[in-house]
């Protein structure tokens, strides 16, 4: 486990570092400037390019920023003055992992308990219905789904709070939007495990020995069936990673997907830099927790 966790370490530094080295990068070949506004002179631009360093050549600079990231400095923000980068994500990094975090959980047990519904009522009316449903959840984006839900609960039925943060009812639909499409991978997902588990030797050796089939559905087949799901768990975490900045957006949450949508038309590059950074490890870090979870759960897999 040891060995094994030394090498993913070294793996993630090194991914990091890429992100890192694209990052900076494709920031400089971008069009356009940071310091667009018609009233600035050339010379308070010369000035302003001199105090953020952007007049240094290229090569410092990303040796300034690779020295400054292992100290944890993001740069400084352009749009909002003499604010470190670090502080602005700091300050809404926890909304966005709350708000992640609730949609993922959500998603999951939902998944789970309809998949499970689905296999027992294989190729009835029951499971047409939940494979459509199913279905669409995965086919329609995270945010096309939030903006019928802001339609539909927020502004014709008044049941939700339509946007902001601060109040459980304010994190419903934000949370039901992100939580959607993992609903719906689960259930697909979990449903085939189910079939493929009900119809192995074992389960037909627990039924002969007189078990019920709620017994062997619950002693074996649920817990067989839940392992393999642990897999989508690191690609569902990216997809609510890439889909919350648009959520949030919609919804009005001040969290880091937010802060990363409106930095972009500003062309505010160190927040852009920070925030995608700060995304590839959360990222990483969500893989290298489910495989660990998947090797405590399962004694069959090892990790080396």
């Amino acid at each position: 486990m040891t060995r094994y966790l030394l090498k993913r370490v070294a793996i993630l530094l090194i991914t990091l570092w890429v992100v890192i080295t694209l990052s900076f990068f494709l920031m400089q070949i971008m069009p356009g400037t940071p310091f667009n506004n018609p009233k600035l002179t050339d010379e308070m631009i010369a000035l302003m390019n001199q105090q953020y360093g952007l007049d240094k050549p290229l090569w410092q600079q990303y040796a300034k920023y690779l020295l400054d990231i292992l100290h944890g400095d993001f740069g400084t923000s352009y749009q909002s003055i003499n604010q470190p980068v670090a502080r602005l994500i700091a300050q809404r990094l926890g909304v966005s992992v709350h708000l992640g975090l609730q949609a993922l959980v959500v998603g999951i047990i939902c998944g789970l308990f309809v998949g499970a519904v689905s296999a027992r009522n294989k190729n009835n009316k029951i499971d047409a219905v939940l494979s459509v449903l199913s279905t669409l959840g995965i086919s329609v984006p995270s945010f096309i789904i939030g903006l019928l839900l802001l339609d539909y609960f927020g502004f014709k039925w008044g049941l939700v709070p339509l946007s902001g943060w601060g109040s459980f009812g304010q994190t419903i639909l934000p949370t039901l939007a992100l939580a959607i499409p993992v609903f719906a991978q689960v259930t697909r997902f979990f449903r085939s495990e189910m079939i493929e588990t009900l119809n192995t030797d074992y389960i037909q050796l627990a039924r002969a020995k007189g078990l019920t089939k709620r017994q062997v559905t619950n002693k074996h087949a649920y817990r067989n069936s839940m392992i393999p799901v642990l897999t989508l768990v690191g690609p569902m975490a990216a997809n609510i990673l890439t889909g919350s900045a648009l959520i949030e957006q919609i919804f009005s949450i001040p969290g880091i997907g937010q802060q990363f949508v409106t930095s972009i038309p500003t062309k505010d590059y160190p927040v852009i830099m920070g925030t995608t950074i700060v995304y590839a490890v959360m990222l990483m870090v969500a893989i290298l927790l489910t495989d660990i979870v998947i090797s405590l759960a399962d004694p069959r897999v090892r990790l080396g």
